[in-house]
């Protein structure tokens, strides 16, 4: 009866073994996926700041012409030079 259960009891570790093998390896190469989609994902993150930088800086670009055109605003000022103090005093 001894003999039967030390018959049985050594293939039972041999597969817990060998299972514990494989579901540790497993793990190893879930947490590098892991790791690959985590970089990946800040990766996109930052592209889309980016991207929604851009957008912003198009959309204040287009709302500032649209108001120059709305206003007349066609020319371009020409730079005045103040030769004398009291232009920039301002008396």
């Amino acid at each position: 009866m001894k003999k039967n259960i030390k018959n049985i009891i050594w293939p039972i570790l041999f597969i817990l073994v060998v299972s514990n093998i494989y579901i540790f390896v497993s793990g190893i190469k879930i947490s590098d996926e892991i790791n690959r989609y985590e970089s990946e994902i800040t990766k996109i993150h930052q592209e889309n700041i980016d991207l929604e930088k851009k957008t912003y800086e198009v959309e204040s670009l287009k709302y500032t012409a649209s108001m120059a055109a709305s206003l007349n605003f066609i020319e371009k000022p020409a730079p005045l030079i103040l030769n004398k103090a009291a232009y920039a005093l301002n008396r």
